[in-house]
């Protein structure tokens, strides 16, 4: 896994646990805490713990092939500049999607035994007929929804798989496309400075017959208007 990926994926999470109350830094040492054991026998009930996908040893970007991050590949932004219009977008996109995006993850009944199928079945269905920076947003949205989630209902050892989760699949399989379409440097422009804010403020006449009755999967891909660029 790439360590700046996952210092993207961790940044998001906790600061979205914060924005209700809880605190990254004490879920990760109650982690840290716990036995190899403890945590191997936890890991196979959750089918084993580790995603199905299969990556291959390297991405192949214009022919060359690439086995690092977008992050690490793209170093002219600054890290600090993406994950703060990572933050602003996501609250965006909860903010205009708030009445169905607050039911989100209530609707999957998520336990340690079905967590990781109903994260791999959601973002499996949003990402099915393509990327796009909305989608990305969308993505990073559900998986800190679902740690909030996991938290609130007394799963906090569902939290630290989660990001290990969404780091993987944001290494082997979002980073092709970002790597393709301006790296991080072009999601900053686009969302940069509170841009997908601004946007609104110009659509506030945004159809809202397209929440009912969405479902999981159709609330997750609203988040491809917040960028069809």
């Amino acid at each position: 896994m790439s360590s700046s990926n996952r210092e993207l994926v961790i940044d998001f999470v906790s600061y979205k646990l914060s924005q209700k109350g809880h605190c990254w830094s004490e879920l990760e040492e109650e982690d840290e805490n716990r036995t190899d054991t403890a945590a191997e026998a936890e890991m196979d009930s959750v089918l084993n713990g580790s995603p199905s996908w299969h990556p291959p040893a390297g991405h192949v970007v214009n022919g060359a092939t690439v086995h690092r991050s977008s992050l690490e590949v793209h170093q002219i932004v600054r890290a600090s500049d993406v994950r703060q219009a990572l933050r602003e977008a996501g609250d965006e996109f909860e903010l205009r999607y708030r009445r169905a995006f607050s039911d989100l993850t209530s609707q999957l009944h998520i336990t340690p035994g079905t967590a990781y199928q109903s994260f791999e079945q959601v973002v499996n269905e949003l990402f099915h007929d393509g990327v796009n920076w909305g989608r990305i947003v969308a993505f990073f949205s559900f998986g800190g929804a679902l740690c909030v989630e996991s938290v609130d209902k007394e799963m906090r050892v569902l939290v630290g798989r989660i990001v290990s989760w969404m780091t993987t699949y944001l290494t082997d399989h979002l980073d092709p496309w970002i790597q393709e379409n301006g790296g991080w440097e072009r999601f900053v422009d686009l969302y940069g400075n509170n841009a997908a804010a601004e946007l609104r403020k110009g659509q506030e006449t945004f159809n809202k017959w397209l929440l009912t009755g969405a479902t999981v999967a159709g609330v997750l891909l609203l988040g491809s208007l917040l960028s069809r660029k």
